[in-house]
């Protein structure tokens, strides 16, 4: 088994020993950005982003050290997606360019960032190289980042038509997104991050290093 090798400033090298035991879908989306990725394998996610495997893990673990290091985790096939979770440099600069690259790597990919200190909350949803829809709001600014592509009939359905379209000037009938709404339009376009409702068995997925994107 691999161990991980965690840096701390000053003092000396930690070993930690992931967890490899299957367990059920660890909730996650707060705070974080992931892809879901439609019709790949966790292999071949790996090899189209050119991500190095640090070791293998459970979800438990898996999700719980990305919230704390500059990893990824990448977990099993879940209803047709294999997840990619972890900042990834995502959310806290709004690197959409990166998400532009990855978004022709694949037959469909969805990215969703949520980051409630600084307000940012998005969700973007590509398929067979082209743009279906794309919107993410930084609320520390009132500005709209990206907002590209007709609004879906999910996010009609969710009132994400009140949202603003574009750099903010309050309407008497307009809201804020917020996390949860993040939250709510992934389970609307694939795959719930809370797992709040699914019904999946136990697995493991795995860990990679971010050297490479």
């Amino acid at each position: 088994m691999r161990k991980l090798i965690n840096k701390i400033f000053g003092k000396k090298d930690t070993i930690i020993v992931p967890n490899v035991t299957p367990d059920f879908p660890c909730p996650f989306g707060y705070k974080t950005a992931w892809y879901a990725i439609k019709n790949e394998t966790p292999q071949s996610v790996i090899e189209k982003l050119k991500l190095n495997i640090v070791c293998e893990s459970n979800w438990e673990f898996g999700i719980n050290y990305v919230y704390k290091n500059d990893n990824l985790f990448i977990s099993p096939q879940i209803d047709g997606y294999v997840l990619v979770v972890g900042i990834i440099g995502l959310s806290h600069n709004m690197n959409h360019e990166m998400v532009k690259k990855h978004s022709i790597l694949f037959d469909e990919l969805q990215y969703f960032g949520s980051h409630r200190v600084v307000d940012y909350y998005a969700w973007v949803k590509f398929a067979k190289q082209k743009l279906i829809r794309a919107y993410a709001y930084l609320g520390g600014s009132g500005e709209v980042e990206w907002n590209e592509g007709i609004i879906t009939a999910e996010e009609i359905g969710l009132g994400f038509d009140k949202f603003p379209v574009s750099e903010h000037t309050w309407e008497e009938d307009e809201k804020q997104p917020d996390e949860e709404d993040v939250i709510d339009i992934a389970k609307a376009w694939g795959v719930d991050p809370t797992f709040s409702d699914a019904n999946i068995e136990k697995s493991t997925g795995y860990i990679c290093g971010t050297d490479s994107i």
